[in-house]
Order: C-alpha cells, then sequence, then structure tokens
C-alpha cells in the first residue's frame, strides 16, 4: 500500500480527521494541511520536526515555497495540479536536508481536501521505511482502524455509546481482530479498576457463532462500528457479567499497579509469575495470556482495557497492542470530553434553574413594590378621607338628636350609616398597612382559614348557620405575613357573607395538590338565583367597583405577593366558588 493510497483512505474518513492529527505523532507520521495562500496552516508535531518548520512560526516561514525551496519535493509547484485532479503526488526516498540541517529520506503525499474544504492540500510525510522492506500494509490498517473508531467517536457525547465503540473497534476482525474486549474504570476513592462493560463471546460455541454470522453479512468496520453506536449497551450480557462485580485493587508492587502509573501497555504470557492482583484477573477471565493497556488522559488515569484470544488461541503481536494503546487513549479523551459535556449540561439545567428563581424572585419584587405602593396610596387616602367622613357623620348624629321631620331623619340614618361603612372600608386599609410591617413566617393555612371563619361567623351570627367551614385535617404549611393573609382570607369570607348569605349557603374547604395550598369558598343556591350570584361575585372580584370591592382587591393583591393566585371557579354542575391557591412551605424562607 503506497503513501498515496494510505492519505486517500485518510481523506475518505474525513470525520475523524482532526482526532487523527495527534495519533499520526504516536505512528511517527507527520500530517499537514496548507491553505490555498500556500501557507501550512494545521501541521502535527511530528510534521514540523520533518519539515522543519515552528509551531509559532510566522505565516512567512510556513510558506509551502520556502519549506520547498528547503526540501526540494517538488510540493509547490504541483499544487495547483494537486488541487484541480483527484491524483495524489507523492515521492518515494526523497533524500533531502530540512530547513534545521537535518539529513532525512522521506516518504511524502499530497492530495485536494475536495468539496468539504476547497482550495486546500492534505499531506503525509514520513521517514522512508524503503530498506526495511515495509510495504506499509500493517501502518495502513492501524490508519484505518484509528481514523473509523475516530469518525465513530466524534459523533456521540454519549459515555457508553463511547465505550462500546471502543471496544468494538478492538474486538471485530475488520479492526485489531481480538477475540474479547473489557473494560475497567478507575474508581479514584478506592484506588481500584472496577468492572463496567466487555464486548466479545462468552464460549467457543458462541464465538463460531458470531463469526460465521458476521462473514455472511460482510460489514465494513464503519459499518459495523456505526451499527454498536445506534445500539442500546447491554450490561446484562454474559462476558460483561464476567467481570461486573470485579474489583481490582492497585496495591503497590502489583503488575496492574506499576502499568497504570507508567502509562505503558503490557503483555501477559501463560508462563508470567503473577502477584495477587494481577492472578485474580487472569482468573476472572479464564486465561493468562492477556494484553494490558492502561487509559491515559492530561496524566489521569481513566481506566484499562484488557483483551486477549481465549477462543482463538492466536499469539497477541506487539503492534496490534500498540494500536490498542492509541484507542484506549482516543477513548481517555473520549471519557474526559463527555465529562466535561455532561458536567456542562448540567451547569446548564443548573443556571436554569437558576435563572427561573431569578425571574420568579424579580416577579415577587415587583408584586411586593406594588403592594407598597397600594399600602403607601391607600394608606394616604384613608387619612385624607376620614377627617371629612368624621366631620359628615358628626354632624349626621347631631341632627339626629335634634327635632327634625320622619322623611329627613330617614335621610340622615342612611348617611350616617354609610358613613359607619366608609370609616370600616378605612380601618381596613389601615389594617393592612400595620399588617405589611410585620415578619413573615410559616404559617398553618387550615388553621388560619378557621380561625378567620370563626372571627366572621362571631361577629355575624345570622351567616353562622349557613356558612360552614370543613378542615382539611391535617396542617397545611404557607409561608408568608400572617396578618396580611389573614385579613385577606376574613374579607374574602365577609364579601360572601355580606353579598349572598342568605339566601345562599356556603361551604370553606381547604386543601393541598401538586404542591399547592388552596381554599375554596364554594356557594350553593337555587338554579334560578345561580346567574345573579355569578354575576354579583363577577363584579365584586374586578378591580373597578365600590367600597367592598376595593378591600377584595388588596386581598387579591396579597395571595399574588405571597405567590399565589385567586379567581372564580364554575363547575360543571354550574355551582360557582372563590378559589385560592398559595404554594406549600418546602423549607426554604421567602
Amino acid at each position: 500500500m503506497t503513501m498515496a493510497e494510505i492519505l486517500d483512505q485518510i481523506v475518505g474518513t474525513r470525520t475523524g480527521f482532526d482526532s487523527l492529527a495527534a495519533t499520526m505523532d504516536v505512528l511517527e507520521i507527520g500530517f499537514f494541511v496548507v491553505d490555498q495562500n500556500q501557507r501550512v496552516c494545521q501541521s502535527n508535531r511530528t510534521a514540523e520536526e520533518l519539515l522543519g518548520i515552528d509551531h509559532e512560526a510566522t505565516w512567512e516561514n510556513r510558506s509551502l515555497e520556502r519549506i520547498d525551496a528547503v526540501l526540494g519535493s517538488g510540493m509547490q509547484k504541483c499544487f495547483e495540479n494537486v488541487l484541480a485532479s483527484d491524483e495524489p503526488y507523492s515521492r518515494k526516498g526523497l533524500r533531502c536536508t530540512n530547513a534545521r540541517g537535518h539529513y532525512l529520506e522521506l516518504d511524502l503525499a499530497c492530495h485536494a481536501l475536495g468539496k468539504e474544504q476547497p482550495n486546500q492540500v492534505v499531506g503525509l510525510v514520513r521517514k522512508s521505511r524503503l530498506a526495511s522492506g515495509d510495504n506499509l500494509e500493517e501502518l495502513q490498517d492501524q490508519v484505518y482502524i484509528l481514523s473509523q473508531v475516530a469518525a465513530a467517536l466524534s459523533s456521540t457525547q454519549d459515555l457508553q455509546r463511547i465505550l462500546r465503540v471502543i471496544l468494538t473497534g478492538a474486538t471485530a476482525s475488520q479492526g485489531l481482530g481480538f477475540n474479547r474486549a473489557f473494560l475497567f474504570l478507575y474508581d479514584q476513592s478506592n484506588d481500584s479498576l472496577k468492572g463496567y462493560m466487555a464486548v466479545g463471546p462468552s464460549s467457543a460455541e458462541e464465538a463460531g457463532n458470531i463469526w460465521s454470522n458476521l462473514d455472511a453479512v460482510r460489514l465494513s468496520l464503519e459499518e459495523l462500528l456505526d451499527e454498536q453506536h445506534s445500539a442500546t449497551p447491554d450490561r446484562l450480557d454474559p462476558v460483561t457479567q464476567l467481570i461486573a462485580n470485579t474489583d481490582l485493587q492497585l496495591e503497590p508492587g502489583s503488575l496492574l499497579a506499576e502499568i497504570c502509573g507508567s502509562g505503558d501497555w503490557k503483555i501477559l504470557s501463560p508462563e508470567a509469575d503473577l502477584d495477587s492482583t494481577t492472578s485474580k484477573l487472569a482468573d476472572c477471565l479464564g486465561t493468562r495470556e492477556l494484553a494490558l493497556v492502561p487509559m491515559v488522559s492530561k496524566d489521569r488515569l481513566r481506566g484499562m482495557l484488557v483483551a486477549d484470544n481465549l477462543f482463538t488461541r492466536r499469539p497477541i503481536s506487539n503492534e496490534a497492542v500498540q494500536t490498542l494503546q492509541i484507542l484506549g487513549k482516543q477513548a481517555a479523551v473520549a471519557m474526559e470530553r463527555a465529562r466535561l459535556y455532561d458536567a456542562q449540561i448540567e451547569r446548564s439545567r443548573e443556571l436554569e434553574h437558576i435563572n427561573q428563581l431569578l425571574a420568579e424572585s424579580q416577579d415577587q419584587i415587583i408584586r411586593f413594590e406594588k403592594l407598597s405602593i397600594i399600602g403607601e396610596l391607600t394608606s394616604a387616602v384613608a387619612h385624607e378621607l376620614r377627617n371629612p367622613l368624621t366631620i359628615v357623620g358628626g354632624f349626621a348624629n347631631l341632627l339626629l338628636k335634634s327635632d327634625i321631620a320622619d322623611d329627613c331623619r330617614e335621610y340622615l340614618n342612611i348617611i350616617a350609616g354609610e358613613v359607619r361603612r366608609a370609616e370600616s372600608v378605612l380601618d381596613h386599609v389601615l389594617d393592612f398597612k400595620r399588617a405589611s410591617q410585620d415578619e413573615r413566617q410559616v404559617i398553618d393555612w387550615d388553621r388560619l382559614v378557621q380561625r378567620s371563619h370563626r372571627m366572621l361567623t362571631g361577629r355575624m351570627r345570622d351567616c353562622a348557620g349557613r356558612m360552614k367551614c370543613e378542615s382539611a385535617g391535617s396542617p397545611i404549611p404557607v409561608y408568608g405575613n400572617l396578618d396580611q393573609l389573614s385579613q385577606a382570607v376574613y374579607h374574602l369570607l365577609k364579601l360572601v357573607a355580606e353579598e349572598l348569605v342568605p339566601p345562599c349557603t356556603a361551604t370553606v374547604l381547604t386543601g393541598s395538590e401538586g404542591g399547592r395550598a388552596h381554599l375554596s369558598i364554594r356557594i350553593d343556591c337555587d338554579a334560578d338565583q345561580r346567574r345573579r350570584v355569578i354575576k354579583t361575585l363577577q363584579q365584586s372580584m374586578s378591580d373597578k367597583g365600590t367600597t367592598i370591592r376595593l378591600a377584595v382587591l388588596v386581598a387579591g393583591e396579597t395571595f399574588k405577593y405571597h405567590g399565589g393566585d385567586y379567581r372564580l371557579d364554575i363547575d360543571e354542575p354550574g355551582t360557582p366558588a372563590i378559589r385560592v391557591e398559595l404554594p406549600i412551605y418546602e423549607g426554604q424562607d421567602g
């Protein structure tokens, strides 16, 4: 297989292109990209060493013309031809001296990137191996496997699917061809490796069936990885159960601890003298001939890949384990990426929750300011109205005590009565203003409603038998200002008592549902009275109207200030009810 053919293979797997740059360093292959201005815009460490360019070099020093003038490779002369055709440009055994004065023999290939990156050329360069008789087939296989796995990994953030793809790449005959592959994750808290996932047959018979079926289907590695990517990982398959409860302590002096500490792979031979921890692993898997590959990312141990050829008994080659180690590193990087992705998702959820709380807090502040303005405004109005009302009421009472005609006395009684009613509303407004200055606390909603009901029926004995209160039977905690909520509930009950009872009857109910405390004042009446009752309630609960509606309006704002609401409900038979809801207290003040 030529360098150009290898390059064709890589260009064909454009999805995994970025992740292969670091892999090329491991394989000692230089990777670089030349842009439309004929400058090296991307390169890995190996390419920079072989071509003699610096990572921080200026654009002038990274120009293809300057590099080619030193190497004498002919790349710059053929740049336009490479862009214009699908044919790669390649050189073998190029004897040259790079910009750093190092004598080299290089294999070189360049290819246009095509439609995805027009006017750009990708190149591979490496020290020539022609003298050793290397036909590049093994290297081509490594690049193919790594590129396909990189493509599969780049399309998911799901940790289990990432790990499944790695194990499939290790065991597929189109891949590294191990019989079985096992994944152990590192538990930092216990300094141990815990069995997590495995891929492969659990018996020789199952192995034969699986390999026969795969041979019949003849899937490519890309198709096989895509199939595993879309599959749901099964944690209950027999081969995974082999290691499901395995916990390998990385004891000082053990072979596993040494491998994990160094980051280097190891092939165990059947004759090896094993320590207790490594022997426990071999006994669990039923074989002592194992490939052990640590998974390391950013100098942090993530886990270990273990592979074997239990059923075919084929010897484990150094080249296969070297590629498996590259897969392990890709898996470790992908695991870190998945962990960061999950952390970002969790952080996004936290921020979304915080933003929601801020929005709710802002709404609460607006309600508070609105309520505060209402309190200040109504307090000022109440003080201004009290003096003229006192004067009007005083003169009306004086006239009633004098010798006047009966028709005039009737009018004066009406004036005096309306003055007393207006003064009662003013007293309520001033009481609300004073209550707004009290501290908030945890309140039993059921007890508050019962107390307001007893207070009302004690003052208005005519409605005592026609307005019943049914307890929820258990405390319903809400958080707020006790006096404000008590007055708000009292005035809703008073509205019903004064306007509708009698001739109607009312039932007061408390309860909780869906994290909300509720109060329902249901009005029962004859069918011919129902329309009048509903109209009265609608008028009373609107923001327009007379003095009694002012008290109801303030009561409604009180419920909203406490995070709740109130409304008029009409059930299916047509029975009207005033419905109040407040959030149940869950242990966080405010």
